[in-house]
């Protein structure tokens, strides 16, 4: 019988210090904005240089910056970070692409999320009833969109459209 007690109760031990480090582990990485909790990331590719801009979604931030492969700044990544009770996480970081005219019109989608790349007259972009957030790069040609509780099988269901800031339909 004792036996049986000292294992019962060695495995509720091992069950609390996990739950004890799982929330340490929460708490050390989670940080007050979500641009800080990115900085803090550590990706073995896509470092950041600089800021774009960040998207808010209740409990998900979006926050696209610059990384670089060949020169500075030529090519846009974004960190996926979640909230928690302890402030904002960084869950993974995703390549948009290269920040290059050939990419124009590109796109590709994860999970609940599509991001691509749109020519610069753009101000709009649809995807059956779901509207795209814009982001404003550093770039004569095109900018960045983002779809953001979206399937990303939609990717291949349905086209994009294209509207200018009067509400014209673009080719």
């Amino acid at each position: 019988m004792k036996k049986i007690i000292f294992g019962i109760a060695f495995i509720v031990l091992m069950v609390v210090s996990t739950f004890i480090y799982i929330e340490n582990s929460k708490k050390s990485n989670s940080y007050s904005t979500p641009e800080e909790a990115l900085k803090n990331y550590e990706h073995e590719y896509l470092d950041v240089l600089e800021n774009v801009d960040t998207k808010i979604y209740e409990e998900v931030a979006y926050v696209f910056y610059y990384s670089q492969f060949d020169a500075p700044k030529d090519y846009l990544a974004a960190g996926i970070i979640n909230k928690n009770k302890y402030g904002w996480r960084v869950d993974e970081v995703i390549g948009v692409g290269s920040v290059d005219k050939n990419n124009e019109g590109m796109a590709s989608g994860m999970d609940e999320h599509i991001v691509g790349f749109a020519r610069k007259e753009v101000a709009n972009v649809k995807m059956g009833t779901h509207e795209a957030a814009m982001i404003e790069i550093e770039n004569e040609y095109m900018n960045a969109f983002l779809f953001h509780g979206v399937d990303s099988e939609l990717l291949g269901e349905l086209e994009f459209e294209y509207f200018d800031k009067e509400g014209n339909e673009l080719p």
